[in-house]
């Protein structure tokens, strides 16, 4: 994420207001970065976008091809560009989105998608897809979510789902990057409250004890996986609650949450109804799923 990168940050466009704000967002984090953005629209006949099919004025292939490339240029003529502009390019492809986008993020620093949408978004948060596209880009997914901020600073923090696994650490340092760039603080948030049984310990030795060893943790992955020089304000945050709920609830107050893809406890298995997945599915924020 470094300054002057020409890595793109690729945005998935499928003609819903979810995709608008995810290419506001895409838009904003490539005013921080100084990098270009590539709004991708993928269409295949059988699987085409509502919206490009409404307005489509013949249904041959060289009217959906017109229709799909008019609906991108809309949705991008309704996203400001800031001032001064960044580069944004555009791919219309008849191709399986999910399929075009796998394929471009290979070129691509970040891959943004919105969180609902008639085509693409639903697609991916619906089942197998999500697998094909969370699975197989090689960099890091955000799902937009929540409320896109405009071009002023955002001083909210960036919230990190911690569990001491190595896709977590990742996500740590991926955070960590990201607010040192744009000045936020980052809280390492990690959920303790567990319903395993306590092999008969009382529950008032067994719960502190859980405490003590989530602020252990915490405070090793800091060390670890941290650099003091960075400037950066860190929170180290350990909630007597359910990992997911400890993540959904930091959400409220954030500008991006972090989760690794695949974990230990509440982490494992993005789309198979783990934490990472409900985070997701409900944050209060965008979501950026990062590959360990």
């Amino acid at each position: 994420m470094s300054a002057g990168s020409t890595r793109t940050i690729l945005v998935g466009i499928d003609g819903s207001a979810g995709s608008e704000a995810a290419l506001r967002w895409a838009v904003e984090a490539a005013r921080t970065e100084h990098r270009p953005v590539t709004a991708l629209l993928g269409w295949t006949a059988d699987g085409l976008p509502r919206p490009v099919y409404r307005a489509a004025v013949n249904a041959d292939h060289a009217g959906l091809a017109a229709a799909a490339a008019a609906m991108l240029d809309r949705t991008i003529e309704r996203v400001p560009l800031p001032d001064p502009p960044i580069e944004l390019r555009r791919i219309v492809v008849d191709q399986d989105p999910v399929d075009a986008l796998v394929a471009e993020a290979k070129n691509a620093s970040l891959t943004v998608i919105g969180a609902r949408g008639p085509g693409l978004a639903h697609r991916i948060l619906a089942g197998s897809v999500a697998q094909q596209l969370l699975h197989h880009c090689s960099g890091p997914v955000v799902v937009v979510r929540g409320t896109v901020t405009g071009p002023r600073p955002d001083r909210r923090p960036i919230v990190v789902g911690v569990d001491g696994s190595a896709p977590s650490q990742a996500a740590v340092r991926w955070a960590a990057v990201w607010a040192a760039e744009r000045g936020a603080p980052l809280h390492l948030v990690h959920g303790f409250r567990s319903n395993i049984t306590t092999f008969g310990v009382p529950l008032d030795e067994f719960y502190p004890s859980l405490r003590t060893g989530a602020e252990q943790l915490l405070a090793d992955v800091a060390t670890a996986d941290l650099d003091d020089d960075s400037g950066v304000e860190v929170s180290l945050q350990a909630v007597d609650d359910t990992p997911t709920r400890a993540l959904l609830n930091a959400s409220a107050h954030a500008q991006l949450l972090v989760v690794g893809t695949r974990g230990r406890g509440g982490f494992t298995e993005l789309v198979l109804g783990s934490t990472a997945h409900q985070c997701v599915l409900h944050a209060a924020c965008p979501v950026a799923v990062i590959h360990g």
